[in-house]
C-alpha cells in the first residue's frame, strides 16, 4: 500500500471510532447501535461494558439470569451451604452487576425507541409503543 492510501485508512478507523464515541455517550447504559438504521421489531443494543447484541437477546439474557438466580436462591433455601449460595445472589445483584447494567439498557433503549415513536416522522415499519 502507498503512504496515501494508510493515511486515509488511518483516517476512516479513527472517524469510525469517533462516531461509536459520539453514539455511546447519548446513552449510560444502553442504546440503538445505529439509530439511523434499524429494526424497530428487533434492533441491535449496545450496553454498556459488556457488548451488543439483538433486543431479543438480550431480553432471553435477562430472563435466563433471572431463572437462574431463582433456582439458586431455591436450592439455598435447603442447604447445607446457603451462606454461599446467599453471598453469590448478592453479587449478582450488585449495583454494578451484569444483570442490572442489562435491566437498564433495556429500559434505556425502549425510552429511546418511544421517543423516537412519539416524534413521528415517516418510515416503513412503525416502531412499535414502547411503555
Amino acid at each position: 500500500m502507498k503512504t496515501n492510501d494508510y493515511k486515509n485508512r488511518i483516517r476512516e478507523m479513527i472517524a469510525e471510532e469517533l462516531q461509536n464515541v459520539l453514539n455511546e455517550s447519548s446513552y449510560k447504559y444502553g442504546g440503538l447501535l445505529d439509530p439511523k438504521d434499524f429494526d424497530p421489531i428487533d434492533p441491535e443494543v449496545h450496553i454498556v461494558g459488556f457488548g451488543s447484541m439483538s433486543r431479543s437477546q438480550l431480553r432471553d439474557g435477562i430472563t435466563s439470569r433471572i431463572e437462574a438466580m431463582s433456582k439458586t436462591a431455591a436450592d439455598a433455601a435447603s442447604s447445607d451451604d446457603a451462606y454461599r449460595k446467599y453471598k453469590s445472589l448478592l453479587a449478582l445483584v450488585q449495583e454494578k452487576s451484569v444483570i442490572q447494567q442489562m435491566i437498564r439498557a433495556e429500559i434505556e433503549v425502549a425510552e429511546q425507541l418511544e421517543a423516537m415513536r412519539t416524534k413521528g416522522g415517516r418510515r416503513a415499519t412503525p416502531i412499535p409503543k414502547q411503555m
